[in-house]
């Protein structure tokens, strides 16, 4: 192949790899971007979500505060009169206090009760739980009361909120609610929230990343479709145009060969340089038809047909057929020992330039090797499904890394070589 055609080809498909790279790249900016937008939109959703939680749990807890006191100071003013005593009362009261604080414990966030007459004097107070002190920054920041409920409703402390009720005109039930005990459960609604919230931002981004992943999929694969279908199209093309280039030159080709033939036998016994160089002509005449040939066959292949036929027949006749051009070569071509009467359904004439561009492959790589050396062997192998062809050489083999080249399109190591006998063979 020439170099400026094999350039060509390194520098279409590097241009076809930074494509894809430069795609590649965009795309995973863009799955990046959109996922730290999205868990961006959930998070901010989770804060705005625990900030409005526990706005609401601190005013649920304060309303329910403000009702526990005012049921308290109704159960403790019915059927008594405005000069009863409030001490008797209490007194009078106590049961019912009692289940009171069993019913304000549960509730976890109530801790104490006190009752006062109408000049301020405490009459009866109980501690329902005890809790440490709030730190002054965290209760302002966030147990504010706001203006959600008035200072007639809720009196605020440092560390408590103070529910009033009046019991009639004698005085009063204050109901404390603990600033810290309110801080742990909006502490728990948030963690809850939180964990939540991670969860949900956990399962978008691993669906994020699945859809992406499928989506960059079907990208590739419509990618790899729309190449091979381009591809398609330029074999096609090629094919015509090959085919057309393959009947303007093989007519000249063909003329050129049979004057060169007709001149040799005029120029016999003559001078021998004359004769010499027009072997070497007529030679390369020959390379100049076969190239056009392989070019035909692989931009435009045949359809395949399949029909019986016989494996050791098309052997020998294969063999026969280049026995002159190995010993031109050289080169000892024979059949390794007894070939089985196999019969496979195939493209005879396929199959058979199969075997012919491996057979010439083999000769040719044995060209400067010892005459020990210099021998081809065509066999047959059989197993349960398959038959194998074998074309064997001793020649120096194939380097590892050049096995997944040898049989590219025009790739070739040899001089003068099209780089397309193999190419055809795998084609076929």
């Amino acid at each position: 192949m020439p170099p400026q055609a094999h350039g060509a080809i390194e520098d279409r498909d590097s241009r076809r790899r930074q494509r894809s790279e430069t795609l590649q790249r965009q795309y995973v900016a863009v799955t990046v971007t959109l996922a730290v937008l999205v868990l961006g939109i959930i998070f901010l959703y989770g804060h705005l979500m625990s900030r409005s939680l526990s706005r609401q749990t601190l005013e649920d807890a304060l309303i329910s505060g403000k009702a526990e006191a005012e049921q308290l100071a109704k159960e403790m003013s019915d059927g008594q009169g405005n000069n009863v005593a409030l001490y008797d009362v209490v007194e009078k009261r106590r049961e019912v206090l009692q289940k009171r604080l069993e019913g304000l414990a549960r509730k976890l966030v109530f801790t104490s009760i006190t009752v006062t007459d109408a000049k301020g004097h405490i009459v009866y107070q109980a501690d329902i739980n005890s809790r440490e002190m709030v730190p002054e920054q965290f209760v302002k920041k966030d147990l504010d009361v706001g203006t959600g409920l008035s200072d007639s409703v809720v009196r605020e402390t440092e560390n408590s909120y103070q529910i009033p009720a009046p019991i009639g005109s004698v005085g009063e039930v204050v109901l404390t609610v603990s600033k810290g005990q309110l801080a742990d459960r909006i502490s728990k609604v948030r963690k809850t929230l939180l964990h939540q919230t991670i969860m949900v931002a956990g399962v978008t981004l691993v669906t994020l990343l699945v859809a992406f992943a499928f989506v960059w999929h079907l990208i590739q694969r419509t990618r790899r479709l729309e190449m091979q279908r381009r591809e398609a199209e330029e074999m096609a093309a090629l094919g015509a145009l090959a085919a057309n280039l393959a009947h303007e030159i093989r007519n000249p080709l063909n003329s050129i060969n049979l004057n060169l033939e007709l001149l040799e036998e005029d120029l016999e016994g003559g001078v021998v340089e004359a004769t010499t160089s027009l072997a070497s002509t007529r030679k390369e005449v020959g390379r100049l038809a076969r190239l056009v040939t392989d070019f035909l066959t692989y931009a435009r292949p045949d359809s395949m047909k399949s029909e019986p036929l016989r494996v050791d027949e098309l052997l020998r006749e294969t063999v026969t057929f280049l026995k002159p051009e190995a010993r031109r070569a050289g080169v000892h071509l024979r059949v390794a020992g007894s070939l089985p009467d196999v019969r496979v359904l195939g493209d005879e004439g396929q199959l058979r330039q199969v075997v012919i561009n491996l057979v010439l492959n083999a000769i040719q790589a044995l060209e400067g090797l010892p005459a020990e050396h210099r021998v081809v062997e065509v066999s047959v192998e059989l197993d349960e499904e398959h038959v194998h062809l074998v074309v064997t050489d001793r020649g120096e083999g194939v380097a590892e890394d050049e096995l997944r080249k040898i049989t590219t399109a025009f790739y070739t190591k040899r001089p003068g070589g099209t780089g397309l006998g193999l190419a055809i063979a795998e084609r076929v």
